[in-house]
C-alpha cells in the first residue's frame, strides 16, 4: 500500500512539475543558423567524467578483451546501454547521477567503442554484445540488475532481456530501436532543416571526404550547421556540441556498418506478447529518429509495459525533461523493490 501510495503520488509529480531552464531555441523555432566557414579543429574540453566523483576501472571479459566501466551510487543496480551502434556512455553524464542516492549505476563502453578494447574477438556482433554484457555482469558479481537501453541500446536490453530473464530486475527502453519491420517506421530527422542547412551539410560531407578535416570536425561542423535538429528539440549548448563531437561518437573502424548489418538479422516482433519483466518504455514526443508513428507502434510490441511519451522533448528526453523523465524512471524503480 505504501508503495503504491508513493507511485501515485510521483506520478502525479510528472503532470504537476515544470522544467526550470533558461529560454532555449527548438526545433520548431525554424531558425536556420549557418556559420560564415568550415572549422577545420574542434576546441579543446574535457570529458564529463573526469569532473564527476564516479569509480572508473576496467574489466577483463576474455583473455583478449577488456570493458571501460564506471560506477557510483549504491542500491539497486541498473545498467546503462548506450546507442549507436557507435556510440559512448559519455552522453549520459551527468544525468542519470541523480540515480545515485538510491541506485548504483554501471555505465560502460561496448567492444569497439569509446574508451573500450577495440578487440572484435569472432567480429563484431548483436550476439557478441549481449554476450559480453551479460560476461560484464558476471564479473562484477551482480545477481540481476535493471537492463536499461537508449536508441540501440534498447535493442541490446530487448535481446539481453530475453536471453538471459533470470538477470533481468527490470527492463527499461528509452527511444528504442524497434527491433521489428513496420513499413510506418519511416525517419523524419531532416523534418525542420531549412535548404540552406541540407546544403551546407553536403559542402560538409565533401570536405571530410576529401580529408581536408578529421572525424571529430567533421561531426563539429554539422552539429553547428543544423545536424543538431535531427534528434533534438532543444538546441545543444556550444560546450554540449563538443563534448558529442569529441567523446560521444568513438568506435572501430566499419563497426556501426558491420554492427548495423548484425541486429538486422534479428526480429522481435511479437516477442514480448507474455513477457513476465516488468517493462518500462519512455518515448520523447518529438523523436523523428523512426517517425512520428513510432511510439505508438512500438508500444503496441510491448503490451504489458508501463509507457510514457514526454512533451518537448525528441531523442534524448533524460537531458531534455529530466525532471519528468527521472520521475517516471525512479517511480519504476520503486516499484521493483
Amino acid at each position: 500500500m505504501k508503495k503504491n501510495l508513493l507511485y501515485i503520488l510521483l506520478i502525479i509529480s510528472v503532470f504537476s512539475c515544470k522544467e526550470k531552464f533558461p529560454q532555449r531555441e527548438t526545433v520548431k523555432d525554424m531558425i536556420s543558423h549557418i556559420e560564415d566557414s568550415i572549422i577545420t579543429e574542434v576546441p579543446k574540453i574535457a570529458r564529463l567524467c573526469d569532473s564527476l566523483d564516479i569509480e572508473n576501472f576496467r574489466v577483463s571479459i576474455d583473455e583478449n578483451t577488456s570493458l571501460y566501466v564506471e560506477r557510483e551510487g549504491k542500491g539497486n543496480v541498473i545498467v546503462l546501454i548506450n546507442g549507436g551502434p557507435g556510440g559512448t556512455h559519455h552522453y549520459f553524464h551527468p544525468w542519470f547521477s541523480r540515480l545515485r542516492s538510491n541506485h548504483q549505476i554501471i555505465y560502460y563502453d561496448q567492444r569497439g567503442t569509446g574508451l573500450s578494447d577495440f578487440q572484435e574477438g569472432n567480429g563484431y556482433s548483436f550476439e557478441q554484445a549481449v554476450n559480453d554484457l551479460e560476461a560484464l555482469r558476471s564479473k562484477l558479481q551482480i545477481e540481476s540488475w535493471t537492463v536499461c537501453g537508449y536508441s540501440y541500446g534498447g535493442g541490446l536490453a530487448q535481446y539481453y532481456a530475453l536471453k538471459f530473464p533470470k538477470h533481468t530486475r527490470g527492463l527499461v527502453l528509452v527511444n528504442s530501436l524497434p527491433m521489428f519491420e513496420n513499413e510506418n517506421l519511416k525517419s523524419e530527422q531532416e523534418k525542420y532543416f531549412s535548404l540552406g542547412e541540407k546544403m551546407k551539410k553536403e559542402d560538409i560531407i565533401k570536405t571530410y571526404l576529401n580529408g581536408e578535416i578529421n572525424f571529430n570536425a567533421f561531426l563539429y561542423n554539422l552539429e553547428l550547421n543544423g545536424d543538431w535538429k535531427r534528434q533534438n528539440y532543444l538546441k545543444p549548448t556550444r560546450n554540449e556540441m563538443i563534448r558529442s563531437a569529441l567523446y560521444e561518437w568513438v568506435n572501430d573502424n566499419d563497426f556501426n556498418e558491420l554492427m548495423s548489418e548484425s541486429y538486422n538479422q534479428y526480429d522481435f516482433k511479437n516477442a514480448f506478447e507474455d513477457f513476465p519483466i516488468p517493462t518500462l518504455i519512455i518515448e520523447g514526443w518529438e523523436d523523428l529518429t523512426w517517425g512520428t508513428e513510432k511510439a505508438s507502434i512500438f508500444r503496441s510490441n510491448h503490451p504489458n509495459a508501463q509507457f510514457y511519451q514526454i512533451n518537448s522533448s525528441a531523442h534524448t528526453p533524460f537531458k531534455e525533461k529530466p525532471q519528468v523523465f527521472f520521475t517516471i524512471l525512479e517511480s519504476f524503480l520503486f516499484n521493483l523493490d
